[in-house]
């Protein structure tokens, strides 16, 4: 069974190139923010920091968390090297890690929300919500329900599925229909500025491809604003 702790100890296992979606998200975060002199941004389930780096790089303040202290560690070390400044708290992604609220100008997490049951993930969008100004951005993408391993392993709840193949084995994988994924980001609070749908379809594989595949997964990509007070 797979834990995140130890699979960060196995560099196999470990993602090291930053995704270019999130040097456009801090670009958008710079235009939008231009009178801020620097933008506040929460890295949530950071993993081995690989785009908490970038986001130090281009000028932002650096909030970091993850419930893998292994993960921190090794964050912590790369920014350190490049001497940017961040806040760290190691927390599960469902509990609020800041003293203050309302005050981050965007949040970014890639492939980590769908790693939980969809009470938790739930949450987890209520502590994002809370952590950003109004007019504020999050980032991120989950599993769809059109992805490769939905359905397989142990379903423990509706589209809840924990996997008995590959690294994650284990761990529990929540995925998303078009309904379910716009239910988390209701309109009273949130505006969607893009809801996209990446399919990828694997025509022909080798068994246990997973283990060495350089290409993208079929995910939901979400791009939402905090909505301004009435």
């Amino acid at each position: 069974m797979a834990d995140w702790n130890t699979l960060f100890y196995d560099k196999k296992s470990i993602e090291m190139a930053p995704e270019p979606e999130v040097v456009k998200f801090i670009e958008l975060l710079a235009k939008e923010f231009s009178n801020e002199q620097e933008k506040k941004v929460w890295d949530l389930g950071c993993g081995a920091g690989r785009h908490s780096v970038v986001i130090g790089k281009m000028n932002c303040e650096v909030f970091i968390s993850d419930h893998s202290a292994k993960a921190i560690e090794l964050t912590k070390e790369k920014l350190d090297d490049n001497k940017i400044r961040y806040t760290e708290a190691l927390s599960s992604m469902e509990n609020y890690p800041w003293q203050e609220k309302e005050f981050l100008h965007g949040v970014l997490s890639w492939a980590v929300l769908q790693h939980n049951t969809l009470d938790k993930i739930v949450k987890s969008i209520n502590c994002i919500y809370e952590s950003l100004i109004t007019g504020g951005y999050f980032l991120g993408t989950i599993k769809s329900t059109k992805a490769d391993l939905y359905g397989k392993g142990q379903e423990i709840e509706k589209d809840t599925f924990i996997l008995d193949v590959g690294k994650e084995d284990g761990v529990p994988h929540h995925y998303f229909d078009e309904e379910g994924i716009k239910q988390l980001f209701p309109d009273d609070q949130w505006e969607i500025v893009i809801l996209a749908e990446q399919v990828v379809n694997y025509v022909s594989t080798v068994e246990k491809f997973w283990e060495i595949n350089p290409f993208r997964y079929t995910t939901w990509c979400v791009l939402v604003k905090k909505r301004w007070e009435i």
